[in-house]
C-alpha cells in the first residue's frame, strides 16, 4: 500500500510510505533551486514515485497537510472577534507593493517579498488548492493513466505531530508541536503518542502565537520573517538583558499549560502579517533596515530578549506538558522546534529525560507528517523503522565522474576517500562533502555538507565570508561522534539531527573555537556508526590525525541557495565559492593554493 504525502505552502515537499516504512521524502527546492519554495512540490512527488519504482496509478492514498472548512471557519471567526480592526487586513502592508486578492490565488503563492499576498487572497487559495488537489497532482506529474488514490486532509498539527511521534523509537511519548499558525488557527499543539495514535490534550490557538511572535520580531530586527529566526537565534548570544522584563510582559502564562501574548505590542491579528504595533517602535525605536551592514548593539539585544522570552515559554509548556502525561519521553515538532538553544533548556531542566525530533520540524516535515498520520492512525500499518534522515537523491560514482567532465575539472580517485578528506582537514582546507542519500530538513546531517577543521581561529571567519557569504556573527555546528559527545560536551544525548543546543565544556572551548559560539554553547550532531558509517568513519579518521573527534559542519550551500542536491549543483557551488576541495562520492577535487586568510578577531558583525 502506498501512502504519498504533500505540503504545499513554503518548504513544499513530497514523501512516500509503503507499508508503512518511508521509500523518499525531499522538500522541492532542492530540485527547482528557489529556497522555501512554496509552490506544487512536482519534483519532488515525481521523485517520491521513482524512488518506488511506481506511477500515480499505483498510489492507494494521498495525504495533505492542510484542511479546507477548519481554515475557513477560524478565519471568519477571528475577522469578526477583531473587527473593526481587522479592516487592515484588507490593506497592503505598509511601503510595500502587494497583490491583490485575484492575484494572490492566481500566482500560486509565488511572492515578491515575505508579506506579498492578500490575506482574504491568501485564505481561498488554500481552499482552491484543497478542491484541485487531484488534478493538479495529474497535471504536474504529466500523467494521463487512471488513478485510484483516496485524498485525506490532514489536520496541520496533527501532521507535524505525526511527523515526529511515529518515527521516534518511543511506544509511548508526549507531543509538543509549536509553529505560527495551522489550518484550524492552532499554533500550538499538546498531545500524547501510544503504539498507533495520537490523542489532543491541549491547543492554542492564533493570534496567541510563538511562531508569530519571533517571526515579528524578526522581521523587526531587519531579516525576513519565517525564513531567518535561525539567524536571531545565532545573534541573541552577543545581546545583554537589557530588554528582557520587557519581553516578559509581552507573553502570560496560563496554569494549564497555555500561554497568551499582550497583543497591544503586535498587529499580526489584525494586518494578517508580521508587524509589530506603533506601542512596540515607541518603546524600542524604528525597525532595524534590511541590510547586510552590522547589526547596533541596540538589536543585539532586542534579540537577546526575544530568544530568553521564547525559552521561557517553551518550559513553561513542557513543565506542565509532563506534570499532566506523566511521560518522560517528549516528541517535538513545528517551526519553532527548530529553535534547538529551547531544545537543549527543554532536555535539561524539565522532568523529560528522553527527546526526540525530526530534520524536518518546519511545514515541509508536514508532507511526512500527513503520509505517517494516515498510515498509522488511519490505515493502523506499522510504524516505520529505521532511516528518516537520508531520504532523498543519490547518485552512482559513474553519474558523478559524468558531471565532473562535464564541468570539466581535474579529479583524483583516492584509495579512500574517508581518510583522505580527514588528512585534507587537518592541513587547514575547507572541502565540500558530498556523499549518499540527501539529507532532509534544513540542516546538513553528514551527506551534503561543508566541512573544516573545528580546532581553526580561522574555519569560522573564512566560511562565514568567503564561502557561505553570510552575516559574520552566526556559528557553525560541531559534528561529533556519538561515543565521544561527552568529552566535549556538558550532554553526551544523542543529537543526530543538529536540534539540540548544549554547553561546550569550559577546558574544550579554547581548543574548539570554530564551533564554540560566543555564549560558549554548542548545535551539536552527535554521529554514528549505525545512522551514517561513511560520514561516522572520516570523523574517526579526523581523531587518528588530531585526537579531535569532532569536524566543523555546516550546510553545502551558498548562503541564498537551498542545500545542494545533484553532483552538478556541488561542482557549481564549489567552483563559484571559495572551497578548497571537493570530496564527492569516490573522487576528489582541489584548487590552487590560496594566500592565507587574514582574519579580522574583530568582525562579527555587531556594531557597538
Amino acid at each position: 500500500m502506498y501512502v504519498l504525502g504533500l505540503s504545499r505552502h513554503h518548504d513544499s515537499s513530497a514523501a512516500l510510505l509503503k507499508d508503512g516504512q518511508i521509500i523518499a521524502f525531499v522538500e522541492e527546492e532542492r530540485f527547482n533551486r528557489k529556497k522555501h519554495y512554496g509552490g506544487f512540490p512536482a519534483l519532488a512527488a515525481q521523485y517520491c514515485l521513482d524512488a518506488a519504482g511506481i506511477t500515480l496509478g499505483d498510489v492507494d492514498h494521498v495525504a495533505y497537510f492542510w484542511q479546507r472548512w477548519d481554515e475557513l471557519r477560524y478565519a471568519a471567526k477571528h475577522f469578526v472577534r477583531y473587527f473593526p480592526g481587522t479592516l487592515a487586513a484588507l490593506r497592503g502592508a505598509s511601503g510595500m507593493a502587494n497583490k491583490g486578492l485575484l492575484s494572490t490565488i492566481t500566482s500560486d503563492g509565488v511572492q515578491r517579498h515575505h508579506d506579498d499576498y492578500d490575506v482574504g487572497g491568501a485564505v481561498l487559495l488554500h481552499l482552491k488548492r484543497t478542491f484541485t488537489l487531484r488534478q493538479t497532482l495529474s497535471e504536474a506529474l504529466t500523467y494521463q493513466g487512471p488513478t485510484k488514490f483516496k485524498i485525506h486532509l490532514v489536520d496541520h498539527h496533527l501532521a507535524h505531530a505525526a511527523s515526529t511521534y511515529y518515527i521516534s523509537p518511543f511506544e509511548n511519548a508526549a507531543i509538543l508541536s509549536v509553529d505560527g499558525l495551522g489550518s484550524d488557527g492552532t499554533s500550538t499543539f499538546l498531545g500524547i503518542g501510544h503504539q498507533n495514535t495520537i490523542q489532543e490534550i491541549r491547543r492554542v490557538k492564533f493570534p496567541h502565537s510563538l511562531g508569530a511572535f519571533y517571526s515579528m520580531v524578526t522581521g523587526y530586527l531587519g531579516f525576513y520573517p519565517t525564513k531567518d529566526e535561525g539567524k536571531v537565534m545565532g545573534l541573541a548570544p552577543y545581546g545583554t538583558a537589557k530588554y528582557v522584563d520587557a519581553f516578559r510582559k509581552m507573553i502570560q502564562f496560563g496554569p494549564d499549560g497555555t500561554y497568551e501574548l499582550d497583543l497591544s505590542w503586535f498587529e499580526h491579528h489584525l494586518t494578517g502579517r508580521h508587524t509589530v504595533s506603533k506601542k512596540f517602535i515607541e518603546t524600542f525605536g524604528p525597525p532595524r533596515p534590511k541590510t547586510k551592514d552590522p547589526v547596533p548593539q541596540h538589536y543585539a539585544d532586542i534579540a537577546y530578549a526575544l530568544q530568553v522570552t521564547l525559552e521561557e515559554v517553551g518550559l513553561h509548556i513542557a513543565r506542565w506538558l509532563h506534570q499532566e502525561t506523566g511521560l518522560s519521553r517528549l516528541c517535538v515538532a513545528g517551526g519553532v522546534a527548530l529553535n534547538s538553544v529551547m531544545n537543549g533548556r527543554i532536555l535539561l531542566e524539565t522532568p523529560f529525560t528522553e527527546f526526540f525530533a525530526q530534520p524536518a520540524a518546519s511545514d515541509d516535515g508536514t508532507a511526512l507528517g500527513a503520509a505517517l498520520y494516515v498510515s498509522n492512525q488511519i490505515l493502523n500499518q506499522p510504524r516505520p523503522t529505521g532511516n528518516y534522515i537520508y531520504l532523498g537523491p543519490s547518485f552512482s560514482p559513474s553519474e558523478i565522474e559524468a558531471a565532473l567532465q562535464r564541468h570539466g575539472v581535474r579529479y583524483t580517485q583516492p584509495h579512500d576517500i574517508a581518510h583522505h578528506t580527514a588528512q585534507k582537514l587537518t592541513e587547514g582546507l575547507i572541502i565540500g562533502w558530498f556523499q549518499g542519500r540527501m539529507e532532509c530538513g534544513p540542516r546538513a546531517l553528514g551527506n551534503r555538507t561543508i566541512l573544516a577543521d573545528p580546532r581553526s581561529h580561522d574555519s569560522k571567519p573564512r566560511i562565514n565570508e568567503k564561502i557561505k557569504h553570510r552575516e559574520p556573527f552566526r556559528p557553525f555546528a560541531p559534528s561529533a561522534l556519538e561515543e565521544r559527545a561527552g568529552d566535549y560536551f556538558v550532554s553526551d544525548y544523542p543529537s543526530p539531527v543538529m536540534l539540540l543546543v548544549f554547553d561546550v565544556l569550559e577546558d574544550q572551548r579554547d581548543k574548539l573555537p570554530a564551533i564554540t559560539h560566543v555564549d560558549g554553547t554548542a548545535r551539536v550532531q552527535t554521529v554514528s556508526y549505525d545512522d551514517n558509517p561513511e560520514y561516522w568513519t572520516l570523523i574517526k579518521h579526523f581523531e587518528a590525525l588530531t585526537g579531535v573527534g569532532i569536524v566543523v559542519n555546516t550546510s553545502f550551500n551558498d548562503n541564498d541557495e537551498p542545500i545542494v542536491c545533484t553532483p552538478d549543483d556541488a561542482i557549481r557551488c564549489f567552483l563559484k565559492t571559495d572551497l578548497d576541495g571537493l570530496a564527492i562520492g569516490p573522487f576528489y577535487v582541489e584548487k590552487q593554493v590560496r594566500e592565507q586568510y587574514m582574519r579580522d578577531p574583530h568582525n562579527i558583525g555587531i556594531s557597538q
